[in-house]
């Protein structure tokens, strides 16, 4: 009785302390399980025939950027395969397997089991588990509208049809996916995130059909394209700035750097001042400030800002910079701008690159840095590009122009190839020889599925660095094998 009492007015003199603490247990349980959450999102399945397969899927991981985090998968000698997948958001993910890939929806938390006939898509393929329903649904919309349905837009539409026609083409288009997806929200509940994704991927396909519709025209047809027309932007206000969570999407990206390149070409037609970004970039940002409002505004300012950064402008990007962080420093892109420009800044020239290990053909590991000491040029390429013999070429001519110019120096220049698939996986019947090339002249590859986490501030494939016996970089800029001033850097080099 004692130790009751003793304990009830402990209990009522420190009632406040405990129930802070017990909120902040609460918090902290929610905090984790939120955090958790966040990463539970498995998808599992099997691929038919029954064999071993790699399978790649890629997802838009952060806003702004169009590369996207890409994941290998290997299936045991069933075809099964299971995973958990980082999400933190709701996403559309493509998945690569042989010659076939297939796009679904995934949300966070969700459980999606799906079985794949390798043979039969894009029909071959069921799901089942959390998430399955929205699945289901993709396949419907791809037998419906995919590039084999007659509902298809198909170029000779935009070469034959005039503009009113064309129009008249692409309002039943979205008359009809509108239908299928309401026939199906009546039938059986989709997501409210998953609805709303459709209703902006209809709406950002359409409007890119009528967008395009008057270059394509007269591409197709030889002649000169008009300026694009106000009612081709008109969804703009409409839809975007009232529906914030379509700044997810990459095509509204694309759309809104389109909107300013339209709106750029209409106030100055008789000038072209796209190089020089002193003149061009500030009234770009002219335009955001007036027509933008919001995230919107926040979104377009910082798709300009990356720009400027790879152009290496950094009086340009520091001012706009400084100017967006006044406005829009707790905007969703502020993150993703943010790590870009803390990349941007590692990748000055004169600073030492950024160092890697990554697997050989072999599978043993090297290191950047092993290469101290002596030139290394840092080539990012794919493959499976269709360009992959002229880079051979490239590589070929500085080999023997090294070799020419240079008296027993040519082992102190290094060449790597980092590629996004393995050597094993991408060579094909018909380029067995791909890697004796490589050793004959002297490409180490390297694999690495996942580039864009190296700090290279990747501006697609492909890229190249050129870097010092110190290990820093001589500059960042494109330079492919065969491009002039490249072999006058490297013998510079090798010469000092």
């Amino acid at each position: 009785m004692t130790i009751f009492l003793r304990l009830t007015s402990i209990f009522k003199s420190h009632i406040a302390k405990i129930f802070i603490l017990i909120l902040c247990f609460l918090f902290s349980f929610s905090f984790s399980f939120e955090s958790f959450a966040q990463f539970s999102t498995i998808l599992e399945g099997k691929m038919l025939p029954a064999s071993s397969y790699e399978i790649v899927i890629e997802y838009q991981y952060q806003y702004l950027t169009f590369q996207p985090k890409r994941q290998l998968i290997t299936t045991n000698e069933k075809g099964e395969f299971n995973f958990t997948i980082p999400l933190k958001k709701s996403t559309w993910l493509l998945w690569k397997c042989k010659d076939k890939q297939g796009q679904i929806y995934l949300h966070v938390g969700d459980s999606l089991n799906m079985q794949v006939e390798l043979g039969a898509l894009p029909y071959g393929t069921k799901f089942s588990g959390l998430g399955a329903a929205e699945n289901n649904f993709l396949q419907k919309w791809e037998t419906e509208f995919g590039n084999s349905s007659k509902n298809t837009l198909y170029p000779k539409k935009y070469k034959n049809s005039n503009e009113k026609n064309f129009k008249s083409e692409v309002e039943k288009l979205r008359k009809n996916q509108f239908k299928l997806l309401e026939e199906t929200i009546g039938k059986k509940p989709l997501s409210d995130d998953f609805i709303l994704a459709m209703e902006q991927r209809i709406a950002y396909e359409n409007a890119n059909h009528l967008a395009e519709y008057s270059v394509l025209h007269a591409f197709l047809n030889e002649q000169t394209p008009k300026i694009l027309s106000d009612e081709y932007y008109s969804f703009f206000e409409e839809t975007i700035i009232q529906s914030p969570s379509a700044l997810n999407q990459p095509a509204y990206l694309r759309f809104l750097r389109n909107y300013l390149e339209f709106r750029y070409i209409k106030s100055h037609q008789e000038t072209s001042l796209k190089a020089y970004s002193d003149l061009y970039y500030p009234l770009l940002f002219e335009i955001t400030e007036k027509e933008l409002l919001g995230s919107v505004q926040a979104h377009a300012q910082s798709i300009l800002i990356i720009e400027l950064a790879k152009q290496g402008n950094e009086k340009l990007y520091k001012k706009y910079y400084k100017k967006y962080l006044s406005i829009h420093k707790d905007d969703k892109s502020a993150s993703v701008l943010k790590e870009f420009i803390e990349n941007s800044q590692k990748m000055k020239i004169g600073k030492l690159a950024p160092n890697f290990s990554l697997p050989d053909a072999t599978g043993a590991t090297v290191k950047l840095s092993d290469f101290r000491g002596k030139i290394v040029y840092l080539f990012f390429g794919s493959l499976e590009s269709e360009f992959i013999e002229n880079y051979l070429k490239g590589f070929e001519y500085l080999n023997n122009q090294i070799k020419n110019q240079t008296e027993n120096k040519s082992n102190q220049i290094v060449f790597l190839w980092i590629q996004t698939a393995k050597l094993s996986s991408t060579i094909s019947s018909n380029n067995k020889n791909l890697e004796t090339r490589f050793k004959e002249l002297n490409i180490t590859s390297l694999t690495c599925y996942f580039s864009d986490t190296l700090g290279y501030n990747l501006n697609g494939l492909p890229s190249a660095f050129l870097i010092d016996k110190k290990g820093k970089l001589v500059y960042s800029d494109t330079k492919l094998p065969s491009d002039i001033g490249l072999l006058e850097d490297i013998s510079y080099f090798l010469n000092d």
